[in-house]
């Protein structure tokens, strides 16, 4: 993906309960008979916080 100007893309980790939940997530595939190809994204997305912010410019 390549941000367009202007466009702000800022990821970062979540504080850490939402940590522990994306951890029990990631290892919910040892537990039960889901698919790592599903457990994993959602993991990712519960520990991860992202943001798009636009800035226009005015001239």
């Amino acid at each position: 993906m390549v941000p367009r100007p202007g466009l702000t893309i800022d990821i970062s980790l979540r504080e850490l309960p939402f940590l522990a939940i994306s951890a029990g997530a990631a290892a919910l595939p040892a537990w039960t008979d889901v698919p790592p190809a599903a457990a994993l994204p959602v993991a990712i997305l519960v520990a991860v916080q992202i943001r798009f912010s636009r800035h226009v410019r005015r001239t």
